[in-house]
């Protein structure tokens, strides 16, 4: 599932290969999530346009177009970007599809269509009419501090609230919760704050380090729950054996010998 990490490396590799490219054809497969404008509109906008620049706010790539606004594109469980060009062996099944003049097809794929597709003016604009938190690799100490002491939620359940801290999903709170010793029920407002900060440090190397190596997860193995994803693993620390829940409706697994429980 694309968390922050994946989305900054579909940002870098929008940046590596499909910059400064004229659109000269678009194809929308699927229009059910597409917001903020007509599937028509879209298509008028981007055909004769070509990307300028990207940014990313949490899950959320923004590519800025030379005229008029911000293609906005949220990956979901399953979303993918390509580029290339056309063959046999191309994406048969794709959200949007965008040709470029030099023949290359720029593709978002989304075999299980929980992503979504967006336009807009204004970045900053987009974020706030939807409440979306502060981005994860941005937020500094103080204001992670001063969000998490106040809530009365599961440590797990706030890290993933994306209206709260934009860009941790359901594997990073895991492997940062595993890092930090902390057990995924405690209640964020009760954790002291030593637990607190160390959450946030732990959250900021895990995040860029992902980002380092491109979000391969192979690169990322050191970092237990992160690809080993298991109920009944033995624990690299303790010895104790992972257990399973369900956590905020996402599934969650963490060691309950030695991540602690705080009320």
């Amino acid at each position: 599932m694309p968390e922050l990490p994946e989305v900054e490396n579909f940002r870098s590799f929008v940046d590596r290969t499909s910059l400064h490219q004229k659109i000269e054809g678009v194809k929308l497969a699927k229009t059910d999530r597409l917001f903020d404008i007509s599937a028509k509109d879209l298509i008028h906008i981007l055909e004769g346009n070509e990307f300028e620049s990207t940014w990313r706010h949490g899950k959320f790539l923004f590519i800025r177009l030379k005229q008029k606004g911000h293609l906005v594109l949220h990956f979901g469980m399953t979303g993918e970007l390509y580029y290339h060009t056309p063959n046999e062996k191309s994406p048969k099944v794709y959200v949007l599809l965008i040709h470029f003049e030099n023949g290359k097809n720029f593709i978002f794929s989304d075999s299980r269509g929980f992503g979504m597709m967006a336009w807009t003016q204004n970045i900053e604009e987009f974020i706030k009419k939807r409440g979306y938190g502060d981005d994860a690799l941005q937020i500094d100490q103080d204001r992670f501090l001063g969000l998490f002491r106040k809530r009365k939620v599961a440590i797990k359940t706030a890290l993933m609230n994306q209206h709260l801290l934009a860009g941790v999903g359901n594997e990073f709170s895991d492997a940062i919760l595993f890092q930090t010793k902390i057990h995924p029920l405690s209640v964020s407002g009760k954790l002291s704050i030593d637990h607190l900060k160390a959450i946030f440090l732990v959250m900021k190397k895990i995040l860029k380090e992902a980002v380092s190596y491109n979000a391969d997860r192979n690169k990322l193995n050191h970092y237990f729950l992160l690809n080993q994803r298991k109920a009944g693993l033995v624990c690299p620390r303790c010895k104790g054996k992972t257990e399973f829940q369900t956590i905020g409706g996402r599934s969650s697994y963490f060691c309950p010998s030695c991540q602690e429980r705080y009320p």
